[in-house]
C-alpha cells in the first residue's frame, strides 16, 4: 500500500515489442479515450486514485488536435486521476515548442496535484543546429525552473516534491545543498500562505 502511484503519460509497447523509453502521444480525441479507458482499468484494480504525469516531449504529431496542457487537464477530469506536476518536463516542453511556459501551467488542473517533480535539464541541437532541451536528470535544478515551482505552490500547496537527479550522480553534500535550496522555496510558500489565511 504505497503512498502515492503514478505513470508518465508516454507508451512503450506495441502488440509483442516492449521499448525501454517513454514515447510521446498524438494528442487526439481516440487517444484521449484510450488513455482515460486506460487509467480506469489501473484505478479499478487497485482500488485507488493514480496520478499522471506530465510528459517531456520533444516531437509532436502532425495529427494532434489537442495542447498539451488540455489533453492533460482533460483525462484528469475525464477518469479522476491525480496529476503528479514535473515542473523540469513543463519548461522542457515550452521551450522546444515555443510555448508560454506559464500559460502551460494555468491550463493544468493545478487543483489535482498530488506531487511534484524536480530535475535538471541539458541543452542541447538537432541536425540543422536548432537548439532544444533534453530532461536530463544530471544536473541542478535550472533557476527558471524554480521560479516556476515556486509561483504554482500557492495553487497547490506544498504537495510532496521529489528531486530527480539519477544521472551523473554528484557527492552527497551537493545533493543536500540542492535538496536544502528547494525545503527553502516550501517553507517561504508556507509562510506566504499562513500570511495569506490570516
Amino acid at each position: 500500500q504505497p503512498a502515492l502511484v503514478s505513470e508518465h503519460l508516454a507508451w512503450s509497447s506495441h502488440q509483442d515489442r516492449y521499448y525501454n523509453d517513454l514515447l510521446a502521444l498524438p494528442y487526439t480525441t481516440e487517444t484521449l479515450a484510450n488513455v482515460t479507458a486506460h487509467i480506469d482499468q489501473v484505478q479499478s484494480i487497485l482500488g485507488r486514485e493514480i496520478l499522471l504525469e506530465n510528459p517531456s516531449t520533444y516531437v509532436r504529431f502532425d495529427a494532434s488536435t489537442w495542447h498539451e496542457a488540455d489533453f492533460i487537464a482533460e483525462i484528469v477530469q475525464r477518469s479522476g486521476c491525480g496529476l503528479l506536476l514535473d515542473v523540469n518536463n513543463v519548461y522542457v516542453t515550452a521551450v522546444n515548442y515555443g510555448l508560454d511556459a506559464k500559460d502551460y501551467m494555468d491550463r493544468l488542473p493545478l487543483h489535482r496535484v498530488g506531487e511534484i517533480h524536480l530535475a535538471g535539464h541539458a541543452e542541447a541541437a538537432d541536425s540543422d543546429g536548432v537548439p532544444f532541451l533534453i530532461d536530463a536528470h544530471d544536473r541542478a535544478v535550472a533557476d527558471q525552473v524554480l521560479g516556476m515551482y515556486q509561483s504554482i505552490l500557492s495553487k497547490t500547496g506544498a504537495a510532496p516534491t521529489l528531486l530527480e537527479w539519477d544521472n551523473d550522480v554528484p557527492d552527497w553534500a551537493t545533493l543536500l545543498a540542492e535538496a536544502q535550496r528547494i525545503d527553502a522555496i516550501r517553507a517561504g510558500a508556507k509562510v506566504s500562505q499562513a500570511r495569506h489565511v490570516a
